[in-house]
């Protein structure tokens, strides 16, 4: 018996060894304080999306995901983009994916987070996804902490809650392509 797999929802998780989470955090809070983005869209809480520097703890990240990406799949994925988001109390993210909808064949194929500083009662993030062909969607939420990560396909929609923490919550984001000159 042989099982094809038509539709798969899935995301993979787990902790990130020997990573410099203070030198990410001052890159990450450095980008938010000089950042004086706003955006015009009245349903935004404001342009998130922080610009930060490939550094040695950035890039001991990306390594790790891709090597753990490969040992699960087989597959070799390339760095697309990244950028950091910090939420202040009562800010979270809409839901979303990372697909470029005028650029569908060039866009990602895997999303991930790393998760920098996550307070407690900072929200958590929460992918929905379709069960059947009525629009009918089902949610699951993933409890976040620091120094772990999470890879996703980037069709997949997801959101943050609220940060309801006095502290700031703070996340690197990631989209990634697969590598198809890999063998």
């Amino acid at each position: 018996m042989e099982e094809v797999d038509l539709h798969r929802v899935f995301f993979i998780h787990g902790k990130l060894d020997n990573i410099d989470i203070k030198s990410l955090k001052e890159d990450c809070l450095k980008s938010f304080k000089n950042s004086k983005k706003v955006s015009n869209d009245i349903t935004d809480v404001r342009n998130e999306d922080l610009k930060i520097p490939k550094s040695k703890a950035f890039n001991n990240i990306v390594s790790q995901i891709q090597e753990k990406f490969l040992k699960k799949y087989s597959q070799k994925i390339k760095l697309d983009d990244f950028w950091a988001v910090v939420h202040r109390k009562n800010e979270s993210t809409h839901t979303h994916d990372h697909v470029d909808c005028f650029d569908i064949k060039n866009s990602p194929d895997y999303s991930a987070v790393f998760y920098v500083q996550v307070p407690d009662n900072s929200g958590v993030i929460i992918f929905e996804y379709p069960i059947n062909k009525y629009n009918q969607t089902k949610r699951w939420w993933y409890p976040s902490s620091e120094g772990h990560y999470l890879i996703f396909p980037s069709t997949l929609d997801h959101l943050v809650t609220k940060n309801n923490s006095d502290d700031l919550r703070i996340v690197i984001s990631f989209n990634f392509k697969v590598d198809k000159d890999y063998k």
